[in-house]
């Protein structure tokens, strides 16, 4: 019926990306000055900042489409069918609720006055009801979705319970951010840093 939309910070891709040159250059540098072994010494802490900012800023985002929101966090992703949704609040960040169970969404923090203001002024130019990457725009999306779906009928008859929301662990950024941090200490110790 709709494309599925997208919702994650601009400015955590563009933090991930900085901070990914950042320490290439800053390894890069330390083994001109130090040779090789700087790649050991240097290395791995470098790489832990890269997997701490990409768990962080990069992978976190909210899509919706017509299967129902998907809230991928830090390290757990839940999905809420439409039949199971109940809200979506705006306080801090986006907050899914489908019946006892409420998903915050890291990715899209509600905008500041600022933004707010930013964000009406774009649309009002623009005449699209949901630009925007925050948890407002966000949650304009999911009303106007989920409108949209009932107007046409595909919620209807669907019942409570029949697909239950599903909440999974994100093994991809564990393991990146376990293997990273045994890298970083096995450097730290085998280098004298700590």
């Amino acid at each position: 019926m709709g494309a599925t939309l997208t919702f994650r910070s601009p400015v955590g891709r563009a933090l991930t990306v900085a901070i990914g040159a950042a320490g290439v250059l800053l390894v890069g540098y330390a083994m001109v000055l130090d040779g090789p072994l700087a790649l050991w010494q240097t290395g791995p802490t470098a790489l832990l900042a890269l997997a701490l900012v990409w768990a962080l800023f990069w992978e976190p985002q909210v899509e919706v489409s017509d299967g129902g929101i998907t809230v991928v966090n830090i390290l757990r992703t839940a999905h809420v069918p439409w039949p199971e949704f109940t809200a979506a609040e705006t306080r801090w960040s986006l907050e899914i609720r489908a019946g006892d169970l409420t998903v915050t969404a890291w990715a899209v923090p509600a905008s500041s006055g600022t933004g707010a203001r930013l964000a009406a002024r774009r649309r009002g130019r623009s005449g699209d009801s949901a630009s925007g990457s925050g948890a407002e725009a966000a949650a304009l999306a999911i009303a106007e979705r989920r409108a949209a779906l009932a107007e046409a009928g595909h919620l209807r008859g669907a019942r409570r319970g029949a697909v239950p929301p599903q909440v999974t662990w994100n093994l991809v950024p564990v393991v990146i951010l376990t293997t990273t941090a045994a890298l970083a200490l096995a450097s730290w110790l085998t280098t004298g840093l700590l």
